[in-house]
């Protein structure tokens, strides 16, 4: 099935690419692409098998993620949001996903995050009100899914609700991954039913059925962010290089022959073979561990912590470097390099991929300190 699917997914990258611009335009994805994500059936790479998923694993989805990144940044981030909370929405308890996909197994779902939001406890349930930033793909979301913490209480919990139970408010307007749609939405005095949650971290109800439904949320999801940086900045080496291919000077040599460009592109590439190869070897190791073992080690977690924010450096030097080289032919907005160079910084920006807060953590725990409060 991974063959089938990254088929799927390459052959959606011409598409894409022509559609990128239109994309970025509309601030969220086009309604074209939402119809061809959900007839490759993409999204249920990782989605529990009893509602029409693969139940691969992560690399795979990433694997995927890359493809679809090369077409386009926004639609490859989208994407990843929507699959992800697939797998997510699969440890949630049975009765909800029978909810969220029992007369529509095609639904999307979006999340939200906010830090000061709290559940307020009431009879058979909770009710919960605030703004919730970055909501990548809400414009087309079913569903949303989110946490938050119980008032008065140092309990948290995981929560699910209808896009129908939240106000969007349209406050995207950014300098990358404008396609991606990440408002923020308002929930006002909204009832959460007690089966619409789950204690953190308690597992969640198929955690014994597959490898992938017990995945570390911080210490190995976001690999799916980072993937998006690595795949739009190979997209972006490959039409530099294939636009060289025919180049003049104005003094009429040829652009291909400039040692300088042919380091560069030498460069690049072997800083985005070895992004993906760290990405997609973490995550075999990590799912390989977690076969035989309940959780992983924390050496293992803070390796891929560091990993999954270093991969979007090397994507960033990569493009960084073709642009520069590229020279005032880059700049323009009819082309697509520019847009590469600022979707990969954009996606570089993600907090969960952080150089400065991961490589921190890794080097605490390097030296045997106590890297504190970390997300695992």
């Amino acid at each position: 099935m991974r063959e089938e699917l990254l088929e799927r997914a390459q052959a959606l990258v011409p598409v894409l690419k022509e559609r990128a611009n239109e994309c970025e335009k509309l601030r969220r994805i086009p309604e074209a692409t939402i119809a061809d994500l959900k007839s490759t059936r993409l999204v249920d790479v990782c989605k529990p098998a009893q509602y029409g998923g693969y139940e691969l694993g992560w690399d795979v989805f990433c694997e995927i993620v890359m493809e679809l990144a090369q077409g386009c940044g926004s639609t490859a981030w989208v994407y990843s949001v929507y699959a992800e909370h697939a797998n997510r929405m699969g440890n949630y308890p049975l009765e909800i996903q029978a909810e969220v996909w029992g007369t529509d197994p095609n639904t999307f779902i979006s999340s939200g995050n906010s830090g000061q939001a709290e559940l307020e406890p009431v009879d058979g349930g909770f009710r919960l009100s605030g703004r919730f930033n970055y909501s990548s793909g809400c414009d087309h979301a079913g569903w949303h899914i989110t946490g938050a913490k119980v008032k008065d209480t140092k309990e948290r919990r995981q929560i699910a609700f209808p896009a129908s139970d939240r106000e969007l408010d349209d406050n995207w307007f950014v300098v990358g991954l404008a396609g991606t749609g990440s408002k923020d939405y308002l929930l006002n005095d909204v009832f959460i039913p007690e089966y619409r949650t789950y204690i953190i971290p308690q597992p969640g109800v198929r955690a014994k059925d597959n490898v992938i439904f017990r995945l570390p949320q911080w210490s190995v999801n976001p690999f799916d962010l980072a993937a998006v940086s690595v795949g739009v900045a190979q997209g972006g080496l490959d039409q530099f290089v294939e636009s060289l291919k025919t180049r003049m000077s104005r003094f009429g040599a040829k652009i291909a022959e400039f040692q300088s460009l042919q380091l560069r592109i030498a460069e690049s590439a072997a800083e985005l073979d070895m992004a993906r190869r760290i990405i997609l070897d973490d995550l075999r190791e990590s799912q390989d561990y977690l076969q035989d073992n309940k959780k992983l080690p924390r050496d293992m977690m803070t390796r891929n912590k560091r990993d999954m924010a270093y991969a979007p450096v090397l994507a960033t030097r990569a493009i960084d470097r073709i642009f520069y080289a590229a020279g005032a032919g880059g700049l323009l907005l009819s082309g697509d390099l520019q847009r590469c160079f600022r979707d990969v910084h954009a996606g570089a920006a993600q907090l969960a991929l952080n150089w400065d807060v991961n490589g921190t953590t890794y080097g605490q725990v390097a030296l045997g300190l106590d890297p504190g409060m970390v997300r695992w």
